[in-house]
């Protein structure tokens, strides 16, 4: 099976390996082992009233992959697992205690817990430390945001939504397991993926898909996790349309996984790159002006070239700049839509990159070269932020 679909049989795809493991240098910490949260959600009590304002169904037991959240726990017994069932997705979290250390990180934390708030007034605004139930409720606000997010940038109207639905594939739920540590994770796919995977693992359970990544395996904190956790999920998501298992193109997989992680974490330098290309420094974490600078060079690979290479996987830096900065041009073009249309149809195998973006910009790949380029010089800016 080609290396973006190695998820049916529990394994990872090299791109999302390659990224964790280059993320950030692993950082062994001694720390004493934290307090057990609460059993019951402290800031809902419970109260089946709360769950309605928060979206969600309910804090468990339920099925998850081929088992059920009771019986995941009971496994990992000695690991506090904190569920919950969303409109989409099925979520386990057994992260711990986070202390937000950074200003620019904690001001936009805040904002999450204002949007929190408003739903559940119990969620508090100023929060120097998450606990583990906080950032459950964190993680699965991101997640339903996420996932209307990329429906409608993809133009996945209800309909299409519920033939995903009804594919018993998907069965319109996709799972999440967060953990504090790669061996919890580890445990957990040994036993119902076919390999232990401690870092990141994607797997099409029956009836749905499965992303599990450990806190540990990105080292550096809660806003690389969340960035971690998007990169991942929108392969999961994007598997979905139209039902599994069919072939994507990599430069859509992963260029879309990118530009999604970006778009909710911009200050981040996280992508899959090379064996010893070193992460660049925070100062080019902002890339509108990165490829405004390379166009106007010329110093930037046509569409052809793009669409040619086999893999996305272990590309420089200012290649996955580009990629995403493409991404970009046809999501806010509106071009998407068209492109679903034509590399997600399940009778068409092998899918024809460059016939699909004919269709969806009207442009053969020179011109669109050209289409490009000339709203990169009118649209992003020359100077960082």
């Amino acid at each position: 099976m080609p290396d973006p679909l190695e998820r049916a049989g529990g394994r990872v795809p090299r791109a999302l390996l390659v990224f964790l493991g280059l993320c950030a240098p692993a950082l062994a910490q001694k720390e004493k082992a934290p307090e057990a949260p609460p059993a019951v959600d402290p800031y809902t009590g419970g109260d089946p009233r709360r769950l309605e304002a928060l979206g969600y169904r309910s804090f468990g037991p339920f099925r998850f992959g081929t088992t059920s959240s009771e019986i995941v726990q009971a496994l990992l017994g000695d690991v506090p697992i904190q569920w919950v069932e969303t409109e989409s997705f099925r979520i386990g979290s057994a992260l711990t205690e986070y202390r937000v250390e950074e200003s620019e990180e904690a001001a936009e934390l805040r904002l999450e817990l204002e949007d929190l708030r408003g739903r559940l007034a119990a969620i508090p605004v100023k929060a120097r430390k998450l606990d583990p139930w906080l950032r459950l409720h964190l993680f699965a606000r991101r997640l339903e945001r996420l996932h209307a997010d990329f429906g409608e940038r993809l133009g996945l109207d209800a309909q299409a939504g519920a033939a995903a639905a009804a594919n018993p594939r998907t069965e319109g739920k996709f799972t999440v397991l967060l953990t504090q540590k790669r061996s919890t994770l580890a445990r957990f796919t040994a036993e119902y993926c076919g390999r232990e995977q401690g870092d990141a693992v994607f797997h099409a359970f029956p009836g749905s898909f499965f992303f599990g990544v450990s806190d540990e395996s990105v080292a550096l904190g809660d806003s690389d996790l969340h960035y971690a956790l998007v990169y991942g999920v929108v392969q999961n998501l994007l598997m979905a349309v139209n039902g599994f298992p069919h072939v994507l193109p990599t430069w859509w997989q992963n260029g879309l996984a990118l530009w999604f992680a970006r778009e909710r974490e911009p200050r981040l330098l996280l992508y899959s790159r090379p064996d010893g290309e070193l992460l660049p420094p925070r100062e080019l974490a902002d890339w509108e002006p990165l490829v405004r600078g390379r166009v106007e060079a010329g110093a930037c690979m046509g569409w052809s070239e793009m669409l040619a290479r086999p893999s996305w996987i272990n590309q420089p830096f200012g290649e996955n700049v580009v990629l995403w900065s493409r991404i970009d041009y046809l999501l806010r073009h509106g071009k998407a839509p068209v492109l679903v249309r034509e590399l997600h149809d399940p009778d068409r195998p092998t899918p024809d990159s460059q016939a699909a973006l004919a269709l969806a910009t009207g442009l053969e790949l020179g011109d669109l070269d050209r289409a490009w380029q000339a709203w990169v010089r009118e649209s992003y800016r020359k100077k960082r932020k």
